[in-house]
């Protein structure tokens, strides 16, 4: 790996902590930008025009571009490392539909433009389907082991079909055609394995043989990636029991490592459905802006690891010591921005000075 000389100790405590165990010291990703080469604003900063945004998202040659720009001006301690981020929108596979309605702006936003949930339809020949693994193939074909490329940001099928058919007339189907709903839900899940698969076949060879997600900057030595259910926010524990658990457990059967992005303190309700499937490994801990921070939530976080789950939580400095010292350090992953390398390297002394069993 170009960008980082101690990766194998990296990859072993990676390991151990996808295993609940511990090397030498509590797994933290440490960040700090590190200015070395000069950097093209007009690859950088977002386009004004329309034609432009777009480029700037799903032209190869431009994500490749700036995608190693900003590896390059990065410092990579503890167990980060250089990936390059294959982001063409978060619940991005409701783009591989017919009828989807989508704009690029400052991310991929949707617009519902489905009238009949039945009339729901993959569709594999599908521009943004396409796009996804040519940008893919152009990162993997760049990187030829300098960096890591992440898998695509399609996850949450509730998600993508709250894009597409509309979050309130979704949550209304819920109730008066829960069949349909659940229908509409397995489309979604084809969709979302034909994606995360043909990525995977891509990236796997400059991945050590294992994937990334890219805005967590995690990597597990196989099939990885990021499960989630958003809207869940919205709905009833009974009503994430019949309609996305299911999911999770099938995507848990594909995934060798699949990790459950828990956006937001009000799906604590959900945190016993979560914790039942058993193959579910990480549960990755999102800190809501205008939400109590994750301290003060430390009997959930310990309850999580009692029932066998990992942790990955993005911190801040002040909150490494209580989660150190209420937390156990195996199954703990810390990510963490520094403002330089020189304190980045304070703060993995100090996790290794409070790392404990």
């Amino acid at each position: 790996m170009l960008y980082k000389n101690d990766w194998d100790k990296a990859k072993e405590r990676i390991k151990a902590w996808w295993s609940g165990e511990i090397v030498d010291r509590c797994c933290a990703s440490v960040v700090a930008g590190k200015p070395t080469k000069p950097i093209d604003p007009k690859i950088m900063n977002l386009p004004q025009n329309k034609e432009d945004r777009l480029k700037y998202w799903t032209d190869p040659e431009w994500v490749v571009k700036r995608n190693r720009a900003s590896i390059e001006n990065t410092w990579y301690g503890g167990e980060a490392f250089p990936l390059s981020n294959l982001n063409l929108g978060a619940s991005g596979h409701a783009g591989f539909f017919k009828t989807a309605n989508y704009a690029f702006e400052d991310s991929l936003w949707f617009f519902p433009s489905l009238n009949d949930i039945d009339d729901l339809e993959f569709d594999e020949n599908s521009w943004l389907y396409k796009q996804t693994l040519t940008v893919a193939k152009a990162m993997a074909e760049d990187s030829k082991g300098d960096y890591f490329v992440s898998m695509s940001d399609c996850s949450g099928n509730i998600d993508a079909l709250a894009h597409i058919y509309g979050q309130e007339n979704l949550l209304t189907l819920m109730i008066e055609d829960p069949q349909a709903v659940t229908f509409a839900m397995n489309k979604m899940q084809i969709a979302y394995e034909k994606i995360h698969r043909g990525v995977y076949d891509i990236v796997k060879d400059v991945n050590n043989g294992g994937s990334s997600i890219g805005w967590l900057r995690t990597w597990a030595p196989g099939f990885h990636a990021q499960l989630q259910a958003d809207a869940s926010v919205m709905i009833s524990p009974e009503m994430f029991k019949e309609f996305i658990e299911p999911e999770l457990r099938t995507q848990c059967e594909m995934l060798e490592y699949p990790l459950y992005h828990f956006d937001g303190i009000e799906q604590i309700r959900h945190l016993d459905s979560l914790l039942s499937i058993e193959k579910l490994k990480t549960i990755q801990w999102t800190q809501v802006a205008g939400q109590p921070p994750c301290t003060e939530f430390i009997p959930e976080l310990q309850r999580i690891q009692k029932a066998g789950k990992n942790l990955l939580i993005s911190v801040s400095y002040d909150q490494i010591k209580p989660l150190m010292e209420n937390l156990s350090s195996k199954g703990l992953y810390l990510l963490i921005w520094a403002p330089s390398e020189e304190e980045g390297e304070e703060i993995l002394k100090y996790i290794s000075k409070m790392t404990h069993e």
